[in-house]
């Protein structure tokens, strides 16, 4: 090994994923599950939504709370779950934003350049501490502000991921609009 390798392979990653306990996770889950079911969320399901989708392979419905994002004129969530699995290929399901729960299709970013440019523009839109918060991340403040570099090796290494959510018709322009990048 020589003495770049091992430098590379001893250099901590900058970017990590910021996960609670399973426990804590779970009720942090269920709570916001019950807040964002109501007919009026309140602030919070500006930038939160749920996720109604089946399982690719158990066939369980499942809902999940998710952070959604705009990134040029579509709507992603940012994620590192495991549940980013059955959207690979592309899957039909609903998505419940500000109290209006809609028809979507959930389809997973596959391609590491797009996801990884993507994190960086939302990071850098919603401001460090915002976006750590918003994207579930931990960031390395240490040195510079992180650079696309930072994003791809997190893209691979965590990993980060992009779902793609493509909402059916009849109020997807209200929905839309209704994202907020306040930090």
């Amino acid at each position: 090994m020589t003495a770049g390798n091992e430098r590379a392979a001893t250099v901590r990653p900058r970017i990590t994923r910021a996960l609670p306990g399973a426990e804590d996770r779970a009720t942090a889950n269920a709570r916001m599950i019950a807040l964002l079911a109501r007919p009026d969320p309140g602030p919070v399901a500006a930038h939160l939504a749920l996720l109604h989708f089946t399982g690719r392979r158990s066939g369980h419905a499942y809902t999940v709370p998710a952070g959604v994002h705009r990134i040029g004129s579509a709507l992603y969530v940012a994620t590192g779950s495991s549940w980013r699995h059955n959207f690979n290929p592309a899957a039909e399901g609903e998505l419940t934003w500000n109290g209006k729960r809609t028809a979507a299709r959930f389809a997973l970013v596959t391609d590491p350049e797009l996801t990884a440019r993507g994190y960086l523009e939302l990071y850098e839109r919603y401001g460090a501490e915002a976006a750590q918060r918003r994207l579930g991340i931990t960031v390395d403040d240490s040195g510079p502000a992180p650079a696309l570099e930072d994003f791809r090796a997190a893209v691979t290494g965590v990993p980060l991921a992009l779902v793609t959510v493509t909402l059916g018709t009849g109020g997807t322009d209200e929905l839309a609009m209704n994202e907020r990048t306040s930090r």
